[in-house]
């Protein structure tokens, strides 16, 4: 299709980005900026086959982004100024196409008449509605999720579907991917799920495989009118200029739409079971090339916003904010084990791993205390006071707290040394020990020149232990006991490239040692690594 387009198209700029093949240089981004501008603008006849060449050159453009975008995508945020160049360019390309396809949808009364001419109206209100979130998505691949959504133009093209009664009707978005089958409203859905999923937590990864299975699983997912009682916990108001809300923190508002996702539950669990067995799905995109690691971390953040859309609450807790609070951070794996290993001297006999939970009292976690309540000796001697001056720690002042971690606030440099998704530890100033988390998002305040970086608690207890392997290096580790009695919680961290599955230690900590074997994943960071373990044998 696109070289018969090519062939009869006036436009040099559009018979040029027809015969591009990547996207990665400069000169060809520019070509796809021209030819969609050329092919969108006003002042002159809007005609089926215009739209047709903007269809085709708008699927062109992302076959080559699914490609050309991975070397992007797999680099963590703050990337060089020509990555930064290259995806302000894809969003700008996206803007332009979007405008076009919304222009043809004006003047459809001069083009849709014809049964062809319906199919492609039903085709280009959802590319309106694919590029307008593929804006949405660079967005956060830019690190700056929500910034300048346009919600306004998202609720009119669903309106206008929805008005004219084919916002569920069915057509393959893309020529280059015909297998993929989706629907105006099941789009917009997508795009409303990803901006509610991705408040900063994700990394671009990430992003990338929840775009694929969102895509996929909104098919199976429905806006209604009217409100079911009990039943309904999101809604959006297509008379607002905002997405997807919580009803119960929120009123409907002017124009609600309810959303039907009861399917999710099993769509998740469908997921987990294709894990274990190492297949990976998306269905569209270039999700499925990453790591299964990535695709188990995301599944994580999915179940809480399943649990959330249950339980009939926010996935993001009820924070308590702070004032003129600060607290001692060190960022980064090395930092963190050289902090906690930093004790006047081993114990003599802690508790076993397994059992260690049971001499522990309960955590208290208030705005008054930020403090662990510890009694268990092996803790108490792994508790020390960080030095004045120690290069290893930076001070950051505290915005809020929730039941599941700390809102703090940072400088740009500062925060730059924390990797997103990366381990950090928290001074608790209170008893001079230190609590573990994991940087689980990043946004920038501009008009403060700070950052706020949420940090999600891995272990209010952490233990550092040392894992003997059968080859010649030890591994240093971190042992984080659970809040179950039985153990069953606990887990080991450690760094990310000395995780193998199934693998056999001897676990050293306190003049003791244990035969462990590491099993499930169940967490996993830009530095580290978390699985459940075993105890196979006590020495």
């Amino acid at each position: 299709m696109a070289s018969a387009i090519a062939s009869s198209a006036p436009s040099s700029d559009v018979e040029r980005a027809l015969e591009l093949a990547t996207v990665r240089d400069p000169g060809a981004r520019a070509t796809f900026l021209a030819a969609v501008r050329e092919l969108g603008r006003d002042g002159q006849a809007f005609t089926l086959e215009r739209l047709e060449r903007l269809i085709a050159v708008e699927d062109h453009f992302q076959s080559l982004l699914l490609t050309g975008q991975l070397d992007f995508v797999s680099q963590p945020f703050g990337a060089s100024e020509s990555e930064r160049d290259f995806a302000l360019n894809v969003q700008r390309i996206w803007v332009e196409a979007a405008n076009g396809f919304q222009r043809f949808l004006r003047s459809r009364s001069a083009w849709a008449r014809t049964p062809e001419g319906a199919e492609r109206m039903f085709q280009a209100t959802g590319l309106a509605v694919s590029t307008i979130h593929g804006l949405v998505k660079w967005a956060g691949f830019l690190n700056e999720p929500g910034r300048g959504t346009p919600w306004k133009q998202l609720h009119a093209l669903f309106s206008l579907a929805e008005a004219d009664g084919y916002a569920r009707r069915t057509f393959a978005l893309h020529a280059s991917e015909p297998a993929f089958v989706t629907s105006v409203e099941s789009l917009y859905i997508r795009t409303l799920l990803f901006e509610m999923l991705n408040t900063g937590a994700l990394s671009k990864v990430q992003m990338e495989i929840a775009d694929g299975w969102l895509a996929g699983w909104s098919r199976e997912y429905s806006l209604e009118t009217q409100r079911t009682p009990g039943r309904d916990i999101l809604a959006v108001d297509l008379a607002s200029d905002a997405g997807m809300h919580v009803l119960s923190r929120r009123e409907p508002g002017a124009n609600p739409r309810f959303l039907r996702a009861g399917a999710i539950g099993r769509q998740i669990e469908v997921m987990k079971g294709e894990l274990r067995h190492g297949r990976l799905h998306s269905a569209c995109g270039a999700g499925a090339v990453f790591a299964i690691e990535e695709h188990a971390t995301l599944l994580a953040a999915l179940e809480k916003l399943q649990r959330s859309m249950v339980a009939g609450g926010s996935r993001l807790d009820e924070r308590t904010p702070f004032e003129d609070r600060e607290v001692d951070v060190a960022t980064g794996i090395e930092r963190v084990m050289r902090k906690l290993r930093e004790a006047p001297g081993e114990p003599e006999a802690p508790a076993a791993p397994a059992a260690a939970v049971a001499t522990m009292e309960m955590i208290e976690v208030s705005p008054q205390g930020l403090s662990v309540l510890a009694a268990d000796p092996a803790i108490a001697n792994v508790m020390v006071e960080t030095p004045v001056a120690d290069p290893d720690v930076q001070r950051w002042r505290v915005q809020d707290l929730s039941a599941h971690g700390y809102g703090l606030l940072a400088d740009r440099a500062a925060s730059d040394a924390a990797l997103l998704h990366g381990l950090v530890a928290l001074r608790n100033h209170e008893t001079g020990g230190w609590i573990v988390g994991s940087v689980v998002r990043k946004q920038p305040n501009r008009g403060r020149g700070e950052v706020l970086v949420g940090i999600e608690v891995l272990g209010y207890r952490p233990i550092p232990v040392e894992l003997v392997p059968e080859g010649p290096s030890n591994v240093p580790a971190i042992y984080l006991p659970g809040v179950d009695s039985d153990g069953r919680g606990d887990a080991l961290l450690l760094p990310l490239g000395d995780f193998r599955a199934g693998s056999r230690y001897a676990l050293r900590v306190g003049g003791r040692r244990y035969g462990v074997r590491l099993n499930r994943i169940i967490g996993k960071g830009a530095d580290w690594i978390s699985a459940r373990f075993e105890i196979e044998s006590k020495a």
